[in-house]
């Protein structure tokens, strides 16, 4: 690979886990002036727009230069999206307790007509 493809890389994935600590550790910049500023917008962002951003943060690294380093270090974007998309869907039997109060004669009926 080209010098610069590797430095290329290297500032990407910098300057993408500046972007993580940004959002996920605000009290590492709560010294800083702009720091309240930075804790208020990230409470604000939904987890759904999180999980497309570190989606979106795990493709350019793995792209600019396929090594096993930059695969690697972008599976913790992966990860961390997952874990947002875990979110956004929510709990597993969230239907279930709905369901059960549904008396069973409309459930067979709702069943016969499908």
């Amino acid at each position: 690979k080209q010098w610069y493809q590797r430095r290329v890389r290297g500032i990407y994935m910098v300057a993408a886990g500046l972007v993580v600590l940004l959002l996920e550790a605000t009290m590492c910049f709560l010294f800083l002036d702009i720091g309240k500023w930075i804790d208020s917008k990230s409470a604000m962002i939904r987890p759904w727009q999180k999980m497309v951003l570190y989606f979106g943060m795990c493709v350019p690294a793995a792209v600019i230069c396929g090594s096993t380093s930059s695969i690697v270090g972008s599976l913790g974007f992966l990860v961390a999206g997952m874990a947002y998309m875990v979110l956004t869907i929510g709990p597993k039997g969230q239907a279930a307790p709905a369901a059960a109060s549904v008396p069973y004669a409309r459930q067979m009926d709702d069943i016969a007509t499908a």
